[in-house]
């Protein structure tokens, strides 16, 4: 039997890790799996992808590798055997995967920025760079109307499934880029001149992780990640969590809730 080692992400949480949440817009949470039930997500992701497990209802996209304006339609279902899948979204309603984004720790954060309101998921999706692949992620953030809710966002958990490196294209951030606020009211991606001015390299980190260990992000930290030039994939888990009382803009769409609302009682 696997003896699980003790996990870096407390509940409560620290003050100090906090502190250093809102101060940089981005915290290291340390190993948030054991051994085990790495191993049961890296088989359960090769499994969608290979097409050994059913993939009903999951938004899957392929790898083209190259240009993010390039990238491979995503569209809901199966696209065909192959570790070249890009992004899988929908693993909210994942067993697996599931309980995993369902642990004390990430309630905590949900807290920290959401108070005692019920939380929901916006999407829970593994993110791929193939070997010798990838797609060239340019700097952005995550929010404003191109996701088409009526309030945004402000926490994702990122959690890697391999280790990732600079080689293989880790996560970058510029550290306390979320106290800029949305850099558009449209989002995501920012222009070259907005790039220029707050992407300067001494406030870059490069957020390298072992696997089985996850980071905290604020949604609207600048972030980018590069292509794979190693001959390992790159996967990963990355799960935006949300008030529970997020709805889309038109309506029609409501969210899966991962925590109820909190009691008031101490």
């Amino acid at each position: 039997m696997t003896t699980a080692p003790d996990r870096a992400c407390p509940s409560p949480l620290p003050a100090a890790l906090t502190d250093a949440f809102q101060e940089h817009g981005f915290v290291r949470l340390g190993r948030t799996m054991d051994e085990a039930q790495l191993r049961q997500l890296q088989e359960r992701i090769d499994g969608l992808m290979l097409g050994l497990v059913p993939a009903a209802g999951l938004m899957m996209q392929l790898d083209l590798g190259g240009a993010y304006g390039a990238m491979a339609e995503q569209s809901v279902g199966f696209k065909g055997p192959s570790q070249a899948y890009r992004k899988i979204e929908g693993l909210e309603h994942d067993q697996h995967f599931g309980a995993f984004l369902r642990q004390k720790c990430f309630q905590d954060w949900c807290r920290l920025l959401y108070g005692t309101r019920a939380i929901s998921v916006y999407r829970a999706m593994f993110m791929n760079k193939p070997a010798a692949q990838g797609t060239l992620l340019p700097w952005h953030q995550d929010g404003g109307a191109i996701w088409g809710l009526d309030r945004d966002p402000l926490l994702t958990v990122w959690t890697a499934l391999d280790d990732a490196t600079v080689a293989n294209g880790c996560v970058q951030v510029v550290r306390g880029s979320h106290r800029l606020g949305l850099l558009s009211a449209y989002g995501h991606t920012i222009t070259a001149e907005q790039e220029a001015e707050h992407c300067r390299a001494q406030r870059i980190v490069e957020l390298e992780l072992k696997a089985g260990e996850s980071v905290a992000l604020h949604n609207w930290t600048l972030h980018r990640s590069d292509r794979n030039r190693t001959e390992r994939p790159r996967r990963a888990f990355s799960v935006c969590y949300m008030d529970g009382a997020t709805r889309t803009r038109d309506g029609a769409s409501t969210f899966t809730q991962v925590f109820p609302a909190a009691s008031l009682k101490a």
